[in-house]
């Protein structure tokens, strides 16, 4: 499995490579097969409010808007939002942000988390190939189940199809797509939402 990193902003039934939210339309994940699906938490309790995808033992791939707002602990291999039940909570050591991230347009969206240890999951595998469109993939997350509404504790996927940026633009006018983004969806009801920001769009 490859991670292409879905760091999508909701918008009508798109996924682009931006800021993204929750897993609308999705159906629980099974346990224990995505373990390096992770969370971005303020505490190691707390409830994650952003996603992350593990790429290597003590480093996780995020969306850079998600850095910054008191974010300090990542949970790794846990099907749940918040708590201890399973998986494990990692300190974050340093954040590095992409140097061309652009906070308005949400070009570039992507920051490393170096964790203080290394995790005891195996990391998912970055894939740098050339998507087509149409391609099938899969978002994960612990995002709102609706526009506005309660995020999910338990983690979600969606299936969603990639989009090409030509048609992205059409569907999005107003905002910003270009070649350091990927766009996905286009199915109403079956999409990323609040809280899924950051998490991973694998294939």
């Amino acid at each position: 499995m490859n991670v292409l990193f879905a760091l999508s902003a909701l918008f009508p039934a798109i996924t682009t490579v931006v800021a993204q939210e929750e897993i609308v339309g999705g159906v629980e994940t099974a346990v224990g097969q995505h373990l390096y699906v992770s969370g971005f938490r303020r505490t190691k309790t707390g409830a994650s409010s952003c996603g992350c995808s593990l790429i290597a033992p003590n480093v996780v791939l995020t969306a850079a808007h998600c850095t910054g707002k008191g974010r300090k602990f990542v949970s790794i291999g846990s099907h749940y939002k918040s708590g201890t039940k399973d998986g494990e909570c990692i300190k974050v050591k340093q954040i590095i942000k992409h140097p061309k991230y652009h906070a308005k347009s949400f070009t570039y969206d992507f920051a490393i988390l170096i964790l203080e240890r290394p995790s005891k999951f195996p990391p998912v595998q970055v894939s740098f190939d050339t998507v087509v469109p149409g391609t099938p993939t899969v978002l994960r997350g612990w995002g709102r189940t609706s526009s506005g509404g309660a995020s999910s504790e338990l983690l979600l996927e969606v299936g969603v199809n990639t989009i090409s940026n030509d048609k992205c633009v059409k569907m999005l006018p107003g905002h910003t797509v270009n070649d350091a983004m990927l766009c996905a969806g286009g199915k109403l009801g079956e999409d990323s939402c609040q809280g899924d920001s950051g998490g991973p769009l694998t294939v």
